[in-house]
């Protein structure tokens, strides 16, 4: 049954050229779906009131998402289906609205990320033993350079799978996501000595975003791109 509700967590696809564009260009450009869609959007107070929607974890810039998480809350109950209905009627070419669920009270927290990058013929043999030596160590020490300080991090107790995959032609990665530091799709690919082919252009795809509970309440549009806890990034501000 799919019931009215004031609480969503909607799942929509980042794609093409919209792969380019900020976590923040993103939001604003949300905003303005929202505007388009008619959808009673509950706001913030204070001086400033703001559309109460929030992301789990942002995207970074040039990846390619593809079940990416919105959190959003109405000022009127509205159903699930309805809500996707009036999204994918207004979404800009990149921007494909895939599922509505009616959600839990608080936001949802990440447990873990997968991820897809494709690999020419010449490299999946040699990706697929790094991926191998990588599994098999106990850590890896890493040190993400930032502006003014160095970040230690053991990036083997990020990674929970890997693998090539022949028959996709691509590397495969479900990475941990938790309260300390965890590790970044691109410094796996680091290690695993493939960086050079995200610097040449290869697109990184964020497939699932796994959150620790999810409603059993869904809608849900067909997927036409032929694709089969970090604090949320939020524009709910007082």
């Amino acid at each position: 049954m799919d019931d009215a509700t004031s609480r969503l967590r909607i799942r929509f696809a980042k794609r093409g050229d919209l792969r380019l564009v900020s976590h923040h260009d993103l939001m604003r450009c949300l905003e303005r779906v929202l505007r388009r869609a008619a959808l009673p959007v509950a706001q913030s107070q204070g001086f400033n009131p703001r559309p109460k929607l929030s992301f789990p974890l942002a995207l970074a810039l040039g990846i390619e998402g593809r079940r990416e998480v919105l959190e959003l809350e109405l000022a009127e109950p509205l159903r699930p289906v309805e809500v996707l209905r009036r999204l994918s009627d207004v979404a800009p070419p990149g921007l494909d609205f895939l599922e509505a669920i009616s959600a839990p009270g608080r936001p949802g927290r990440v447990a873990s990320v997968e991820y897809l990058f494709p690999l020419p013929d010449d490299r999946r043999g040699p990706a697929a033993e790094a991926v191998a030596a990588l599994l098999g160590r106990q850590s890896c020490p890493y040190v993400r350079r930032k502006p003014g300080r160095d970040v230690p991090l053991d990036l083997r107790s990020s990674v929970l799978e890997a693998r090539v995959d022949p028959a996709e032609g691509a590397l495969r990665l479900r990475l941990k996501i938790d309260a300390g530091v965890s590790a970044r799709p691109e410094e796996v690919l680091d290690v695993l000595g493939l960086r050079d082919l995200m610097a040449a252009g290869t697109v990184l795809s964020r497939t699932e975003v796994a959150l620790t509970t999810e409603s059993p309440v869904t809608s849900t549009v067909p997927d036409h791109s032929g694709s089969s806890p970090s604090p949320p990034a939020s524009r709910d501000a007082t």
